[in-house]
C-alpha cells in the first residue's frame, strides 16, 4: 500500500479514508493517523463526521466500510438461514401460551413465527406486518389488529410514527421482534430510524419482550443503533452467544434460549 507522507487537505483526506477502508476493511485509528500523517484526534474527528454522513462505520477504535443504507430485499432475506429461523419460530410457539395478546413485529422471522402460532387458540395479534396478517388471516382462533398508516411496499409493513402510535395505544402480554443486525456484544442495529421507532414502541407495550436473532444477524452491520439484547426478558438464538453477550444477558437476568 502506498504511504501518504504529507498531510493532505481535509476533503481529499476524508475521501481517501473512505476509499482505503472500502479496499482494506476495518483499520485501526492509529494506523489511519500514521498513513495520513495527522494526529489520532484528527482522524477521530474525520471518522465521526464520515459516520454521520453514512460513509464509514466505527467500532471499538476501528473504522470500516459503511453498511448498506437499506436492508436486502424481503424475498432474499426469506431464504437466508431459513432452517435457523424456523427453529426459532417453532420455539416461539412453545413459549407463547394460548389465550393471550401478542404483538408481532416486522421481518421474515416474525412471519415464520406467525405460521407456528396459527394453531393457537384465542390469540389476539397486534402487528404492523402485513405478512403476519396474510399468514394468520384464515386461522380460526386468532383476532388480528393491524397498525394503520403508509405501507412500505417493498416489505409489506408499516413503520415509523403510525406504527409507534398504534403500539403505544395497546397492551400485550408478549411481544416478539427481530432486528437488522446485532453486534457481538449485543447492541441492536437497524437500517433506519423508522424501524427503530416501531420496534421500540412494540417492546414498550408488552409485559414480556422476546428478541429473535438468527446467526445471519450476528455481527451484521446496520446504520442505526438503539437498545441492547439485555433489554429483553427472553433472547432466542440459533447459535451460542459470545462471551461478552452472554455476560450481559446473565447480568440482566435475561433468559437465553439457544435452539438448533
Amino acid at each position: 500500500m502506498i504511504e501518504i507522507p504529507d498531510a493532505v487537505p481535509l476533503d481529499r483526506r476524508r475521501d481517501r479514508i473512505v476509499a482505503l477502508v472500502k479496499s482494506c476493511g476495518f483499520m485501526a485509528v492509529e494506523e489511519l493517523a500514521r498513513r495520513f500523517n495527522v494526529s489520532v484526534q484528527t482522524i477521530r474527528a474525520d471518522l465521526r463526521d464520515l459516520q454521520e454522513q453514512g460513509r464509514v462505520f466505527r467500532r471499538h477504535g476501528l473504522a470500516g466500510p459503511a453498511p448498506d443504507p437499506d436492508n436486502s430485499a424481503y424475498e432474499k432475506r426469506e431464504v437466508w438461514n431459513r432452517t435457523g429461523k424456523q427453529a426459532i419460530a417453532a420455539k416461539i410457539a412453545e413459549l407463547i401460551p394460548e389465550g393471550c395478546t401478542i404483538a408481532i413485529g416486522t421481518g421474515t422471522t416474525a412471519e415464520l413465527a406467525a405460521q407456528y402460532l396459527s394453531s393457537h387458540r384465542n390469540l389476539t395479534v397486534l402487528t404492523n406486518n402485513l405478512h403476519v396478517v396474510m399468514t394468520l388471516q384464515n386461522a380460526p382462533n386468532v383476532t388480528l389488529r393491524l397498525a394503520g398508516g403508509t405501507v412500505r411496499t417493498r416489505d409489506l409493513d408499516i413503520i415509523g410514527a403510525d406504527s409507534a402510535d398504534f403500539f403505544a395505544s395497546m397492551r400485550a402480554d408478549f411481544g416478539i421482534v427481530s432486528v437488522g443486525g446485532m453486534s457481538d456484544d449485543g447492541d441492536l442495529l437497524d437500517f433506519n430510524m423508522d424501524e427503530v421507532r416501531a420496534r421500540r414502541a412494540l417492546v414498550s407495550c408488552c409485559d414480556h419482550a422476546i428478541l429473535m436473532v438468527d446467526e445471519k444477524k450476528m455481527g451484521r452491520k446496520a446504520l442505526c443503533r438503539d437498545g441492547h439484547a439485555s433489554d429483553f426478558q427472553t433472547v432466542l438464538l440459533n447459535t451460542a452467544p459470545g462471551d461478552a453477550l452472554q455476560r450481559a444477558l446473565v447480568k440482566a437476568r435475561s433468559q437465553i434460549v439457544v435452539v438448533s
